[in-house]
Formats: C-alpha cells, structure tokens, sequence
C-alpha cells in the first residue's frame, strides 16, 4: 500500500471523546460527525461515508472514469457522485449494470445490516481526520447508494475495523474472493504489487493508468516475483504479456474491464493497428456475448484484410479432437501454476486407476512420437 499516513488518534479521541465514551450505546441514537466505537473488542467503529476515502488505485475499480478525478479531487461529495452515477448510468448499460448490482447489496446491508465491516486506518490529512479505506468498498458505495436512493436527510455510516497492519495484498484476496479479476483487473493487481515493493507510491492527482504505466520503468527481482507467484499465481512471462494493455487508452482500457472482456479478445486486438484498438474494445462491449471470432472478423473488416471464404466442410471428429488438443496445448502459458506440464499430468490422471492412467501415458508417448516425425518433415 501507499506511505502510511500518522495517524492521529490524539486528535480523533480529543473530537470525538463524546462518541467514544458512549460507545455502549445503541445503534439507534444518533451518529456525530466523528467515528462511533460500537465495539472495544473487536473495535470496529460507525463511520460517517464523508469521513471514508477508498482507494483509487485498486485492481478493480467501481466508480466510472468520468467520475473518478472530481470524486477523489474533492470537488464533489459522495452524494453529488452518486447522483452524477445515476446520469450516467441512463445512457450507458455497463455502468447501469454496476450500480444495478449496488442497489442490490445495498437494499440487503440496510435490511439485514452489515455484517462483515469495511477495513482501514484512520489519517489526518490537511488537518482533516479521514478514514482512509483499504477493503470494503463495495459496501461503501452499496451505503451511500442506499441513502439517495431512500431520499434519507441523515449521513449514512459504515461499520469499519481498524486495521493496523494494512497491505495490499489483503486488498487483493478480498477483491478476488469476491469474483474473479478481469485481465484488466489482474494487471493492476500486478502492477500495484511491483510498484509497492519498490516503494513507488502515486503522485498528488496522479491517474490511475498513469501510476500503474510507472510499472514499465522497474525490473522484477527474485523477491518480486515471488510476490507475483504467492498473491497472483503469475510468472514473469505472463507478467510481461499483461503489462501490455496499459497501452490502451485510457478510456478503451476502462471499457475493457467494465465488459469483462477475455484476454484473448484484447491481445487479439492489440495485434493490429493502435488506431483501430478504441473501435474494437467499442464493438465488443456494445452487445453482451460477443465472441473472439466476431471480433476477430470486424478488425479484418476495418482493416481491409477481409477474405472471401469458400463455405466450410463440417469437421471430422478426429480432427475435431485435434483441434481441441492443439488449443489446450497452445494455451498452458496461460495456467497460473508454476509447474504446467505436472498440473496437466495431474488433471489428466487424477481420477484414473493405474492400467488406465498407464495407457494415457502410452497414448501421450506414440502421438508425441508421431507428431515429431512431422516436425522434422517440415521445411
């Protein structure tokens, strides 16, 4: 995580010694400006959402990018952010997706409240007690969406756990236990981690691509990439392939992750002209389950490479098979552990018995014979 920020507990207790001092009390009396101790064990205290300040460099990011410098620039409070969310949301269908999906969370956290409490530090910045948050912020924005939404006059609060030993990768685990990164996601995972280790923090105002395109000036040692292996399950390889899209712009970038496009469809993409990469990432997040092939053949179209095709025979299924083999063997770079060949060995043999797993072997053996005496053949 970025530089930690002294925090000012002097200050927090001296103005807001009252709240704290009736930390006993229920949760139905009021809530003052200041954080709320609602429970001295566990401490996890009522924070007002004008308090909280989520992090803007994440690996997934949920507030739009139209709405991310006058949020996190402070010229528009949570609930002015909310509203611009709403607008924008009436002509974009991936942005109403997010918020349709908040709106949800958010009518669970205010029936059933919130159950599990966002995590960070308290910080004085600019003289200003804030609570800066390090996971969690999926409920913050799920609280305050509620709160517009329910036309309610009174400062919502989330339920928050002082973590004082905050680190991203616990920021990470929590963002892909609650879904799977995007391959946009998983790059600024990545490139958050090399850039912390090399104690690289953001710039005052500083983009959030433009941070993460820092990444392209550092090296990665022994220590990194075992950081890359432990957290992401990534080689340098497979490091180096991803740290490619943040040649996209900015806008084409966020659209990607927003569809939650494969990264097979974006490298295709990235193969042809960087002119043409803004109209692709368009076309394949206009409609849902567009396919690699379809993108494929627009980029052919755009680039003039259009070729007539005769009508196809329907495949044998020999051949069928080949071609699912030669797909999976093409595509084991891709697998997140270290040792692919043993990890497919295992997956093929797992819920063998020993005569059946020894003929697999066999198989495996001639076919490999085979297919080298065709390699040799070729000019």
């Amino acid at each position: 995580m970025a530089k930690e920020i002294k925090r000012s507990f002097g200050t927090l207790l001296e103005t807001t010694s009252g709240a704290f001092e009736s930390s006993q009390q229920t949760d139905e009396q009021a809530i003052t400006s200041g954080p709320k101790m609602t429970n001295h064990r566990q401490s996890v205290y009522r924070v007002p959402v004008s308090m909280v300040r989520p992090d803007r460099f994440q690996a997934r990011l949920l507030l739009p990018l139209p709405l991310r410098n006058r949020f996190y620039g402070g010229s528009r409070d949570w609930r002015e952010t909310v509203l611009d969310w709403f607008a924008l949301a009436k002509a974009d269908r991936l942005v109403r997706r997010v918020l349709d999906e908040l709106i949800i969370l958010g009518d669970s956290l205010h029936d059933t409240g919130q159950i599990k409490p966002v995590t960070g530090q308290i910080a004085n910045i600019d003289g200003k007690d804030v609570f800066r948050m390090l996971t969690g912020e999926r409920r913050f924005w799920a609280t305050a969406i509620q709160a517009v939404v329910g036309e309610d006059p009174d400062e919502p609060y989330v339920l928050a756990l002082i973590d004082n030993q905050p680190s991203l990768e616990k920021q990470i685990a929590e963002n892909m236990a609650y879904k799977a990164l995007t391959p946009v996601g998983k790059a600024r995972a990545a490139a958050r981690l090399v850039l912390e280790a090399n104690q690289v923090e953001p710039a005052e105002g500083e983009k959030e691509l433009d941070y993460f395109k820092r990444v392209a000036d550092l090296r990665l040692n022994d220590e990194v990439k075992d950081l890359l292996q432990k957290n992401l399950q990534m080689e340098r390889t497979y490091f180096g392939r991803l740290m490619k899209f943040f040649e996209l712009p900015e806008e084409s970038l966020e659209l990607a992750d927003r569809s939650e496009m494969p990264e097979r469809v974006l490298r295709e993409i990235m193969q042809h002209d960087q002119k043409l990469w803004p109209m692709a990432v368009e076309y394949f997040a206009e409609f849902d389950n567009r396919s690699y092939l379809d993108v494929q053949a627009f980029l052919e179209r755009e680039s003039g490479k259009t070729q007539t095709r005769t009508p196809r025979i329907p495949v044998d299924p020999l051949t069928k098979s080949a071609r699912s083999l030669k797909k999976v063997l093409l595509q084991m770079d891709e697998l997140p552990q270290k040792d692919k060949s043993g990890s497919m060995a295992d997956a093929l043999i797992g819920d063998s018995d020993k005569k059946e797993a020894q003929e697999i072997a066999d198989r495996i053996s001639a076919l490999a014979q085979a297919v080298q005496i065709r390699v040799n053949a070729l000019k």
